[in-house]
């Protein structure tokens, strides 16, 4: 029986890291991993974000397998340790899974390079001093993909397009960390995720707001067409990919990885970039990339129909006069929706529970925009051989987000 490797999780406990985690580690079950260390900036004791339950649990319950520390991920030397501190087993953590950086579109770039570009540069240097086995490197839908076609594959120069602030420091971190010599690099370009355990993201947004509507016995109107790509993947088909990645890849080379899933990565032409030394700004990069997206190719039709059929309501789309109106009068626009969904939301809440709940109706003005995602992950099937456990979103995908929420006591009852 061959040995399980030590993990080490960076970052991402408000995000994917809790559901990583009780994948590796379940809370009644074997193990994938002999040892998990995970770091991140909140307390779990007590949590200071949002985390499901069976999270701090897995911490509890499991302590000889699982050791979260509390750790400033800016400073050098702590992250360090992370990786030099001995495991119980007294062996090496090899397998990185690096979920660090801020995804709040409305960050400053100040923010963002402090945060996003600085500390996954400062994980990838001392993982390749470390000579890790493999570094995964996860990057959330930061692209601008305003398209009704067919969904990018990795190498589409097209689908490197950042959006926003944000967008630029996270694609110029992929860039910088790839930059980093002899280390055993893969880029997993996520798709918009849902699922239990996972309530921060568009998809649990639009669900919301499903709901919302639905209480004011109205139809679920989405802004933009039914033909915007907004390609979907469960958050166990992401952690289940990206652990078939770190396997797949922890015996080869990085050369190795280069040739058998290198994409060239041009950077993202944003003027400030040369101001920041950390920044790489020579021209492409060569980046081993999969791209993680289910089988459905999902549209807003696909969204929209889905949540109307789970929630028992009707859905339309906004013709062309409230498209301009929207254009005209945007911020009026924005703040009029968003005091609607909060006061409604607070009311729909309220009424059936006394907890604090981590979602939120609230929509960044980005949201408002034609945002969408479009990616295709026939690559990571042919090389990997990963096949999705959950194919496809459906009203059953937004029935089974909902019930867990609920059971979590974040969802009205």
């Amino acid at each position: 029986m061959s040995q399980k490797p030590n993990v080490l999780i960076f970052g991402g406990s408000n995000g994917l890291t809790p559901v990583l985690a009780l994948f590796l580690v379940p809370l009644n079950g074997e193990p994938l991993v002999d040892h998990l260390r995970i770091a991140d900036k909140y307390s779990m004791s007590p949590p200071t974000v949002y985390v499901p339950k069976a999270f701090p649990q897995l911490i509890k319950e499991r302590a000889n397998l699982v050791e979260y520390r509390q750790a400033n991920l800016t400073n050098a030397e702590t992250v360090a340790r992370c990786f030099t501190d001995p495991a119980p087993n007294g062996r090496p953590y090899t397998h990185i899974f690096d979920l660090s950086g801020d995804i709040a579109f409305e960050r400053p770039a100040e923010i963002q390079i402090t945060h996003t570009l600085k500390v996954a540069l400062t994980i990838a240097r001392e993982a390749a001093q470390q000579r890790v086995k493999v570094h995964i490197r996860m990057l959330p839908p930061v692209y601008d993909h305003k398209v009704e076609k067919s969904a990018y594959h990795e190498n589409d120069v097209d689908s490197w397009r950042p959006l926003g602030v944000r967008g630029v420091w996270w694609h110029e971190m992929i860039r910088a960390v790839a930059s980093v010599p002899n280390l055993p690099l893969v880029v997993l370009r996520e798709a918009f995720a849902y699922g239990p355990g996972y309530p921060r993201a568009d998809i649990a947004t639009g669900i919301m707001l499903g709901a919302i509507y639905k209480y004011l016995g109205q139809d679920f109107k989405p802004l933009w067409g039914p033909r915007l790509k907004k390609c979907t993947i469960h958050v166990q088909d992401v952690v289940r990919a990206a652990w078939s990645t770190a396997l797949w890849a922890s015996t080869k080379s990085r050369t190795e990885l280069d040739t058998l899933a290198g994409v060239s990565v041009p950077p993202s032409g944003d003027k400030t970039v040369t101001s920041v030394s950390e920044a790489v700004t020579s021209n492409n990069i060569i980046i081993p990339v999969f791209n993680l997206s289910d089988d459905g190719d999902s549209d807003q039709e696909r969204i929209c129909s889905s949540i109307a059929n789970a929630l028992g309501m009707k859905y339309g789309y906004h013709n062309e006069i409230i498209h301009q109106i929207v254009k005209l009068k945007f911020n009026d626009v924005v703040e009029d929706a968003n005091e609607l969904h909060i006061r409604t939301w607070n009311e729909m809440y309220r009424s059936g529970s006394s907890s604090e709940s981590p979602l939120s109706p609230y929509i960044f003005p980005h949201q408002f925009g034609k945002r969408g995602c479009a990616l295709n992950s026939s690559q990571l099937k042919k090389v990997v051989g990963y096949t999705m456990q959950y194919p496809l979103f459906d009203a059953n995908a937004v029935k089974e987000t909902v019930d867990s929420f609920r059971a979590e006591g974040i969802w009205p009852q």
